[in-house]
């Protein structure tokens, strides 16, 4: 048991750490394509890369509906670098789940 709760502990904190650093490179560049090609949909996003709107436009892949196939390989990236930090925090989770049983 200690050692499935540390290997869940490494596990979400190498993929915190792994999501976090490919969303933060990939919301840069997005939030300049957004600026220059798409004004419009920057503004109904904009905020802090890390808050609730540029988190869950990646979450949802909002960023298909522009169909702009410039920006699709860029943000499918910071997509799956959200993710990656989503199960992250729930495989952290589940480690200190299992060092309360």
């Amino acid at each position: 048991m200690l050692l499935a709760r540390e290997f869940l502990l490494l596990g979400g904190l190498g993929l915190i750490v792994a999501g976090l650093t490919t969303y933060a490179m990939t919301w840069v560049l997005v939030a300049v394509h957004l600026r220059d090609h798409h004004p419009e949909e920057r503004r109904r996003v904009s905020g802090f890369m890390l808050g609730p709107r540029p988190f869950g436009w990646y979450l949802m892949r909002r960023y298909l509906a522009l169909r702009d196939r410039m920006l699709d390989p860029v943000a499918r990236m910071g997509f799956i670098g959200a993710w990656g930090m989503v199960f992250g925090v729930v495989f952290t989770a589940l480690s200190q789940a299992l060092g309360w049983i």
